[in-house]
């Protein structure tokens, strides 16, 4: 049973538990729990019940995708900042390679080019999944693939057909029970899955890859103290960055509506409970029930005509009365008040701006990614060529052999599996990028303008 008021409300499960709930931007979508067949168990994030399977949730709602997208689409330089970030990463995308040893005994990657081995990849439009697989992985440090089995394996004829990239947004893992490591993993339209498009699918399996026809597969990067799935790196800035983004709807309603607002006018509660008397009057005399609308109807049009009186070019220079009268029943005079509002726009123009600045910094910050390279200008400041080329050696050398590691897993499994033996290896390619002073003149940016 659901009791709510407004964008509160209270829900009795039926089993003696009362939970209070907020619907927001951001809150608790009732749909997602009680609609679903939600348990009490899923307040507790263990897990809830969708369409008859136990699923652990992403996220306090179950949709920390979904609630990732719409941070992100209204701050102005969210999916620009990721966009960013995506394509550092990328560099100049996936190529083959050993690994090898120099005179000096330093490691290295021996590029290579192999059309047997990158045949087969093209076979499963690897460029194009490791891509969605990457833009996941940017936005939410993990990523979901589905592994199709060869149709024959049955025969001798083993292998792996495809590595696709599913959706964060529409995976889930399957609740094993306490104690146990899941098993299975459940593919729908998240947060609010139809019985008719969701499948359960059992997990990949490392020590036997080709056990399953279909298997689904989860890679991430870790988040401290998170059991099944990560979340964002920037997730403690979330609320800097709904900030952020709610700052030009802030100033385009106030330039709208509230800079308009020259005078604030006080009616007296007198006025309206004799207006009240004279409509009830008139329903009396006309035979029609009294309704509480009519005086709402009556304040608007008051309203309406009080302030047509006081605005427009033919009422310019015109003047406006009102008069006053002594109430006995309240021991004072009442009248309607008109009086001048400073807006104080200077001042408030100034706090939001410093507002914004603070909050572009915490975004910043949240996203792991320097200033200079994600095109942010903060303090009126661009990052110089030099800050950019510093920032970008140091996020090469730092930022990148982590999310290389985790996004090329599926797909070497892929090649390790079709082509065993072979020792090649997928991996991002990157150009080392070299100060212009170091360039020759004739190869220099400037140059080739």
């Amino acid at each position: 049973m659901i009791r709510r008021c407004g964008n509160f409300g209270f829900v009795d499960d039926g089993a003696g538990g009362i939970y209070s709930f907020s619907m927001g931007s951001s809150g608790w979508t009732p749909s997602s729990y009680m609609l679903k067949g939600g348990s009490a168990a899923s307040f507790g994030y263990r897990y809830i019940n969708v369409n008859g399977v136990p699923v652990i949730p992403y996220g306090a709602d179950n949709d920390l995708p979904g609630q990732v997208r719409a941070l992100l689409e209204k701050f102005y330089a969210g999916e620009g900042i990721m966009g960013k970030k995506t394509g550092l990463l990328w560099g100049e995308g996936p190529r083959l390679y050993r690994d090898a040893v120099d005179d000096n005994n330093i490691f290295y990657r021996q590029w290579i080019v192999d059309d047997r081995v990158t045949s087969t990849l093209e076979s499963t439009d690897y460029r194009t999944q490791l891509l969605r697989c990457l833009i996941d992985l940017v936005h939410l440090e993990g990523f979901w693939v589905k592994f199709t089995r060869r149709r024959g394996s049955r025969i001798g004829a083993g292998g792996m057909a495809l590595v696709e990239h599913v959706p964060a947004s529409k995976v889930r893992l399957v609740w094993p029970g306490v104690g146990k490591v899941p098993q299975k993993a459940m593919v729908a339209d998240f947060p609010n899955a139809l019985s008719s498009t969701s499948h359960v699918y059992p997990l990949f399996d490392p020590a036997d890859p080709l056990r399953h026809p279909v298997s689904m597969a989860y890679y991430n990067i870790y988040s401290f103290g998170h059991d099944f799935y990560s979340i964002p790196r920037f997730y403690g800035a979330f609320d800097w960055i709904e900030l952020a983004g709610t700052l030009a709807r802030l100033l385009m309603t106030y330039n709208g509506n509230a800079s308009a607002i020259s005078k604030h006018i006080k009616s007296p509660q007198s006025y309206w409970d004799r207006a009240e008397e004279k409509i009830k009057e008139k329903c009396r005399l006309a035979k029609i029930p009294y309704k509480s609308s009519m005086l709402e109807e009556f304040k608007d049009k008051a309203m309406e005509q009080f302030a047509a009186n006081m605005s427009g070019k033919e009422n310019a220079g015109k003047f406006l009365h009102t008069s006053s009268f002594y109430n006995d029943i309240a021991d004072q005079f009442e009248g309607w008040e008109v009086e001048p509002i400073d807006n104080k726009l200077k001042e408030y123009i100034e706090a939001q701006i410093l507002i914004t600045k603070k909050s572009e910094a915490a975004a910043t910050s949240g996203f792991g990614l320097d200033p200079s390279l994600s095109n942010l200008i903060l303090d009126t400041k661009l990052g110089s060529g030099s800050e950019k080329l510093y920032a970008l050696k140091v996020f090469n050398a730092t930022e990148t052999s982590l999310p290389d590691m985790i996004l090329c897993k599926p797909f070497q499994t892929f090649i390790d599996i079709n082509h065993p033996g072979s020792g090649i290896k997928i991996g991002f390619y990157r150009t080392v990028v070299e100060a212009e002073k170091n360039v020759n003149p004739e190869n220099r940016v400037k140059s080739n303008a």
